[in-house]
């Protein structure tokens, strides 16, 4: 098996690219020889393009030798399933940031992120944009990093100690997901609704959340993660807009395509993007 940032990158450029994905979305309607699979991307792609593309793909794409036709690998078929789920909407830059800032009460994002820089360029904008809408801000961060993410947060912009007491709370997320070394989903979605119910009895309109997910992976409990997601979807039924946050080199292959989609917006170093339903 590949490292998981290699299959990962993988990934990403299948996605990120509109042929690509076009590639990938017709052969999981059927296997196509060259002349067909060209002929139903486009007849004006130059043969050569065309054939670099497919061996970009060749993790998700396969050649049967009698038959000469392309078909989706088992991969193939995981990422063919999240494509017809997802819409990229641009490439990284400016256009990120401003999309960060509109997401709204009970949308569900992910963050994926192969370094702090990154990821802090994304989550300090997104906790001021629910700070400024009148929504309390949490941050569930890594036990070990809590102190140098508080001396960032100050560089970004926000200085925990000024804001009103009840407007910004940062917590260890194994203290939060993990009770006696277990994660319920239950418990953890009960106890988020009742934090919620208190933040709005103080005047705040809902919850703005940012949430370091590595705490269930370090510990071993990533179908626990996976129930959490999944049951949460990709729409909220509560008052909270949430982001989740990954490190890319940390997810396994099994779960990269699954994370994408139980969300319903994601964000990542190449692109930003919402599901189509």
């Amino acid at each position: 098996m590949k490292g998981k940032n290699s299959w990962n990158h993988a990934i990403q450029k299948a996605m990120l690219h509109s042929m690509n994905r076009r590639i990938i979305e017709c052969l999981y309607n059927e296997d196509l020889t060259f002349a067909g699979l060209l002929n139903k991307v486009g007849h004006d792609v130059n043969h050569g393009k065309f054939g670099y593309h497919l061996r970009t793909l060749r993790e998700f794409i396969k050649l049967e030798p009698t038959t000469k036709k392309y078909s989706l690998t088992d991969r193939g078929e995981l990422l063919a399933e999240a494509i017809q789920d997802f819409r990229v909407l641009s490439s990284m830059g400016k256009e990120s940031t401003r999309y960060i800032e509109e997401l709204s009460v009970r949308d569900h994002s992910v963050l994926l992120y192969d370094d702090d820089n990154f990821k802090h360029r994304i989550v300090f904008p997104y906790l001021k944009a629910g700070l400024s809408s009148g929504k309390a801000a949490l941050y569930f961060a890594s036990e070990k990093t809590m102190d140098s993410e508080t001396r960032e947060l100050r560089k970004n912009g926000i200085d925990i100690d000024c804001l009103p007491r009840e407007a910004f709370t940062m917590m260890s997320a194994c203290e939060w997901y993990l009770r006696k070394g277990k994660a319920k989903t239950k418990t953890i979605i009960a106890n988020l609704q009742t934090l919620i119910g208190e933040k709005k009895k103080t005047g705040f309109s809902g919850m703005q959340i940012a949430s370091e997910m590595a705490v269930f992976i370090n510990n071993g409990r990533s179908e626990e993660l996976l129930r959490l997601e999944e049951s949460l979807g990709r729409k909220l039924d509560f008052d909270v807009c949430a982001l989740c946050q990954y490190d890319k080199n940390t997810l396994e292959e099994e779960y990269f395509l699954r994370i994408f989609k139980f969300h319903g917006h994601i964000i990542s170093e190449n692109f930003v993007g919402k599901t189509m339903v």
